[in-house]
Protein backbone atom coordinates (compact mmCIF):
# COMPACT_ATOMS: atom_id res chain seq x y z
CA UNK A 1 0.00 0.00 0.00
CA UNK A 2 3.23 2.48 1.05
CA UNK A 3 3.92 2.01 -3.08
CA UNK A 4 0.20 3.71 -3.76
CA UNK A 5 0.52 6.44 -1.49
CA UNK A 6 4.39 6.90 -3.04
CA UNK A 7 2.16 7.65 -6.13
CA UNK A 8 -0.06 9.68 -5.33
CA UNK A 9 2.47 11.61 -2.14
CA UNK A 10 4.32 12.87 -4.85
CA UNK A 11 3.35 14.93 -8.25
CA UNK A 12 6.01 17.07 -9.14
CA UNK A 13 8.03 13.64 -9.26
CA UNK A 14 4.96 12.00 -11.16
CA UNK A 15 5.28 14.78 -14.32
CA UNK A 16 8.24 14.99 -14.11
CA UNK A 17 9.50 11.23 -14.77
CA UNK A 18 8.95 9.55 -18.37
CA UNK A 19 9.00 6.24 -17.23
CA UNK A 20 8.26 5.06 -13.52
CA UNK A 21 9.60 1.15 -13.03
CA UNK A 22 8.91 -0.95 -10.10
CA UNK A 23 10.55 -3.90 -9.75
CA UNK A 24 9.26 -6.62 -8.25
CA UNK A 25 11.06 -8.99 -5.33
CA UNK A 26 10.05 -11.18 -2.37
CA UNK A 27 7.78 -14.10 -2.42
CA UNK A 28 4.71 -12.21 -1.80
CA UNK A 29 4.91 -10.73 -4.95
CA UNK A 30 4.65 -14.10 -6.49
CA UNK A 31 0.85 -14.57 -5.81
CA UNK A 32 -0.81 -15.10 -9.23
CA UNK A 33 -1.47 -11.84 -11.54
CA UNK A 34 0.21 -9.52 -9.21
CA UNK A 35 2.54 -7.69 -11.08
CA UNK A 36 -0.28 -7.27 -13.86
CA UNK A 37 -2.86 -6.41 -10.87
CA UNK A 38 -0.44 -3.43 -9.76
CA UNK A 39 0.68 -2.37 -13.19
CA UNK A 40 -2.91 -1.42 -13.79
CA UNK A 41 -3.75 -0.32 -9.96
CA UNK A 42 -0.43 2.14 -10.56
CA UNK A 43 -1.57 3.60 -13.56
CA UNK A 44 -4.83 4.32 -12.28
CA UNK A 45 -3.71 6.15 -9.67
CA UNK A 46 -1.01 7.91 -11.85
CA UNK A 47 -3.55 8.81 -14.42
CA UNK A 48 -6.09 10.55 -11.70
CA UNK A 49 -3.49 12.30 -9.92
CA UNK A 50 -2.27 13.46 -13.51
CA UNK A 51 -5.68 14.46 -14.39
CA UNK A 52 -6.30 16.31 -11.09
CA UNK A 53 -2.79 18.43 -11.72
CA UNK A 54 -4.45 19.45 -14.87
CA UNK A 55 -7.30 20.11 -13.31
CA UNK A 56 -5.95 22.22 -10.63
CA UNK A 57 -3.44 24.09 -13.12
CA UNK A 58 -7.00 25.17 -14.78
CA UNK A 59 -6.03 23.62 -17.68
CA UNK A 60 -2.42 25.24 -18.38
CA UNK A 61 -0.48 22.50 -17.89
CA UNK A 62 -0.81 19.42 -19.68
CA UNK A 63 1.20 16.69 -18.05
CA UNK A 64 2.88 14.16 -20.01
CA UNK A 65 1.58 10.28 -20.09
CA UNK A 66 3.40 8.65 -17.74
CA UNK A 67 3.80 4.87 -18.64
CA UNK A 68 4.32 2.84 -15.31
CA UNK A 69 5.98 0.09 -15.31
CA UNK A 70 6.14 -3.05 -13.03
CA UNK A 71 8.71 -5.44 -13.80
CA UNK A 72 8.84 -9.24 -12.69
CA UNK A 73 12.41 -11.15 -13.22
CA UNK A 74 14.02 -15.21 -12.67
CA UNK A 75 14.97 -14.05 -9.29
CA UNK A 76 11.99 -12.39 -8.05
CA UNK A 77 11.17 -14.96 -5.42
CA UNK A 78 14.48 -14.76 -3.94
CA UNK A 79 15.52 -11.30 -4.60
CA UNK A 80 15.69 -9.76 -0.94
CA UNK A 81 17.55 -12.75 0.41
CA UNK A 82 19.99 -12.41 -2.30
CA UNK A 83 20.56 -8.67 -1.91
CA UNK A 84 20.50 -9.36 1.89
CA UNK A 85 23.20 -11.69 1.33
CA UNK A 86 25.39 -9.71 -0.94
CA UNK A 87 25.41 -7.05 1.65
CA UNK A 88 26.05 -9.27 4.50
CA UNK A 89 29.51 -10.71 2.81
CA UNK A 90 30.63 -7.09 2.02
CA UNK A 91 33.52 -6.12 4.90
CA UNK A 92 31.83 -2.99 6.09
CA UNK A 93 28.88 -4.85 6.66
CA UNK A 94 29.82 -5.50 10.20
CA UNK A 95 30.46 -1.65 10.86
CA UNK A 96 26.71 -1.16 10.79
CA UNK A 97 25.43 -3.78 12.19
CA UNK A 98 23.61 -3.02 15.83
CA UNK A 99 25.08 -5.74 18.39
CA UNK A 100 23.25 -6.76 21.47
CA UNK A 101 24.94 -4.48 23.63
CA UNK A 102 23.69 -1.38 21.47
CA UNK A 103 20.30 -2.79 21.89
CA UNK A 104 20.29 -3.36 25.98
CA UNK A 105 21.77 -0.12 25.95
CA UNK A 106 19.47 2.37 23.93
CA UNK A 107 16.30 0.07 23.96
CA UNK A 108 14.04 -0.92 20.57
CA UNK A 109 14.53 2.84 19.58
CA UNK A 110 17.91 1.89 18.19
CA UNK A 111 16.43 -0.21 15.36
CA UNK A 112 15.04 3.38 13.90
CA UNK A 113 18.43 4.45 12.77
CA UNK A 114 21.04 2.32 10.72
CA UNK A 115 24.16 4.03 9.29
CA UNK A 116 23.49 2.74 5.73
CA UNK A 117 19.77 3.82 5.22
CA UNK A 118 19.70 6.63 7.88
CA UNK A 119 16.31 7.36 10.03
CA UNK A 120 13.71 5.17 8.92
CA UNK A 121 10.10 6.19 11.00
Amino acid sequence: MSLFWEAVGFPDRLETQTSPNVVLSGGSTMFRDFGRRLQRDLKRVVDARLRLSEELSGGRIKPKPVEVQVITHHMQRYAVWFGGSMLASTPEFFQVCHTKKDYEEYGPSICRHNPVFGVMS
